[in-house]
């Protein structure tokens, strides 16, 4: 499995969408909202592009998932990357992460304009309306991702939750190794996101088992990804 080949995700995604019931029209319709709105920012992706190699590679990565009982903070140089509404548990714990993958679900417009910040912003099919409202928030470094490859300007990095994602990120850059923190597979850590949304309990643990096999199959290939502190439930 190479899973830097965009070809091995667009076959992953179909079998993925067909699990769940999921439309691969919505998910296109939604990456090409992101490649318009992109298209007016092409500097900043580029230099966002640069920023994230540069940033990552060679480096370790702690990743901080959205969980209850998680925490947010850094145990030495490691790269930080938070998972969607963990950014906002971070912001309240005083620290601000390297890098955020979110699908905007589960952050605000406030929180969207620290410049400090590279957010890597996630396309898919029930999101659309997201992506047209809060993207333009963005006032930092940016990069859009997406399902599959439906524009140059749209990554495909891997990975199918924001949690998985942000490990897929890590190890497209060149990350050496990476530590997850605040991960649970086996429940529903918030059943309302802080833009408003509200879980749905069925899908959101469907999501969670697809989460955990893509990130076991990553880790039965040698690359190290290790819960920090036990601090993730159901974990490999």
């Amino acid at each position: 499995m190479n899973f830097k080949d965009p070809l091995f995700w667009e076959i992953m995604y179909d079998i993925i969408l067909t699990s769940l019931g999921f439309s691969r029209d919505d998910d296109y319709h939604s990456c090409r909202v992101l490649d318009v709105l992109l298209s007016t920012r092409v500097s900043v992706v580029i230099e966002s592009l640069r920023y994230v190699a540069e940033l990552v590679d060679g480096r370790a990565v702690l990743v901080v998932g959205d969980s209850p009982n998680s925490r947010c903070r850094k145990l030495g140089g490691e790269v930080l990357i938070a998972a969607d509404a963990s950014f906002e548990k971070c912001l309240e714990e005083g620290v601000v992460p390297d890098i955020v993958t979110t699908d905007l679900d589960g952050v605000t417009a406030e929180s969207l304009r620290f410049r400090d910040t590279l957010f890597v912003v996630h396309a898919h099919g029930d999101n659309v309306d997201y992506v047209r409202r809060l993207l333009p928030e963005i006032g930092g470094l940016l990069i859009g991702t997406a399902q599959f490859k439906c524009s140059p300007r749209v990554e495909v990095l891997g990975g199918f939750t924001d949690g998985d994602r942000a490990v897929f990120l890590a190890y497209y850059y060149g990350a050496k190794k990476v530590y997850l923190q605040g991960f649970d597979f086996s429940s529903i850590g918030r059943w309302l996101k802080p833009s408003g949304v509200r879980v749905n309990a069925s899908v959101k643990m469907a999501k969670l088992a697809w989460a955990r096999l893509l990130l076991s199959l990553l880790k039965n290939t040698g690359y190290e990804v290790e819960c920090l502190e036990d601090s993730c439930k159901s974990w490999v």
